[in-house]
């Protein structure tokens, strides 16, 4: 029965018209049944709901305007000219009244569902402060303040005015009601929470802080969200480690790998460079000093190219190496960022051994090439008319002898001509 007479109250009070702005006396034109109804059912109940028909009451029938006041008792509901004011009531700001009425955009208590609304706004503000106390070492209520416990007391008091709840994204300050878990996470959440809001708020004074906090209720929600994601990261943070100390040791073995595969043939650089240099000599003329330099600057020529070839790919490979370890770090700075700096030690090390690598290869393939310009200006020396000569040079033609027939020594000696002395025989 009350949430009738109520409900036939708040109808009464939107209806009415006031003689001025914030009163609760005013004329109420009975247009429909359900007006009627309303007054009489008030006029029934004047004991809680205040009601009064000033003038001839027997004037209350349909089509007629009858004057009336209102003044609900104090306990049963409550009644404000405008938001602001009923705010400064006691106790407000921390809790709904289960019935009040306010009178310059005639909304009640009634009207909470529709959250763009004043009233909704107000409702969730509440809303907020009720979920902000399982956060809150306590909420002094006499105060109406939240009390978080951080290097002492903390206090943020619950002074919001009607103002600050028309700026608030409703949206984000819903989702700040539902963002402590019922599970067994619950504590641990709890703390990140407040953590979040003594951080956020800590810099404002203490008469800006709630308000603070409704109007920048999204950045509030992102540090809980990254406070949560350190949190949840912590359980897997040992299997995390495992798994980066594994790929560290993974990629160390192929980045000396790029070294190792090749240290056969970076060997043999200096051996060639023996070789060149003790195989090189000075080019008198007319010996063969200069088909020799010839053949061991030819042969330096190749080598320096297979080699610069090899060292080539060996860089192509460790280009391969380094796009990898930089692609895992972006994966762990976007999956694990809140543990990602404990972890970026390992990637660091492994870029600086991979660079130190770059350097080696460069610096060999410098080296190389150097050996080549000497092996050329040694070269140049020792035999300054080398391309001269190479120009005159001309094959040696070489005469093999026929060959014999079948017939042997006494074909041939009796093919061959007789002389005229030993042919001619004297007379008898």
């Amino acid at each position: 029965m009350t949430d009738l007479v109520w409900a036939a109250l708040a109808h009464v009070a939107k209806r009415l018209e006031p003689r001025a702005a914030g009163e609760m006396r005013g004329s109420l034109v009975l247009v429909e049944d359900t007006d009627l109804k309303a007054l009489e059912l008030c006029l029934g109940h004047s004991d809680d709901t205040g009601v009064l028909v000033h003038g001839d009451s027997a004037a209350a029938a349909l089509g007629q305007t009858v004057e009336i006041s209102f003044e609900p008792r104090v306990g049963w509901a409550a009644v404000a000219p405008n938001l602001n004011e009923f705010l400064k009531q006691p106790g407000n700001r921390v809790r709904a009244r289960q019935r009040f009425l306010i009178l310059d955009t005639k909304s009640s208590s009634d009207d909470g569902s529709k959250l763009e609304s004043e009233v909704g706004r107000y409702l969730l503000a509440v809303k907020l402060v009720k979920s902000f106390k399982e956060v809150a070492g306590f909420l002094d209520s006499d105060d109406q303040s939240l009390v978080f416990i951080s290097n002492g007391r903390f206090d943020v008091p619950v002074n919001y005015t009607a103002d600050d709840l028309s700026k608030m994204d409703v949206d984000e300050v819903q989702a700040l009601t539902t963002l402590i878990p019922t599970d067994t996470h619950k504590k641990q959440c709890v703390g990140i929470l407040a953590t979040a809001i003594v951080d956020l708020v800590r810099a404002q004074p203490p008469s800006a802080r709630f308000p603070f906090l409704l109007s920048h209720a999204k950045e509030l929600r992102a540090a809980y969200d990254q406070g949560y994601k350190m949190y949840a990261a912590g359980f897997s943070y040992e299997k995390l480690k495992d798994t980066v100390e594994t790929a560290r040791v993974e990629y160390v073995g192929k980045i000396h790998k790029v070294l190792s595969d090749i240290q056969n043939q970076l060997l043999g650089i200096p051996v060639a460079t023996i070789i060149v240099a003790t195989q090189l000599k000075e080019d008198k003329g007319g010996g063969p000093e200069l088909f020799i330099n010839t053949a061991v600057l030819l042969g330096a020529w190749v080598f320096v190219a297979l080699t610069l070839l090899l060292i080539r790919n060996q860089q192509h490979t460790l280009k391969v190496l380094k796009d990898e370890i930089s692609r895992q770090k972006r994966q762990l700075l976007r999956e694990y960022a809140p543990v990602a700096e404990m972890l970026s030690s390992t990637f660091t090390t492994l870029e600086s051994r991979a660079r130190t690598q770059t350097i080696v290869l460069r610096t060999i393939m410098v080296s190389v090439v150097a050996g080549l310009g000497l092996a050329n200006w040694s070269y140049a020396i020792l035999t300054p008319d080398a391309l001269t000569r190479l120009r005159a040079a001309k094959p040696t033609t070489i005469v093999l002898p026929s060959p014999t027939t079948s017939a042997g020594p006494s074909a041939s000696t009796a093919s061959a001509p007789v002389p005229q002395a030993v042919a001619s025989s004297p007379k008898p």
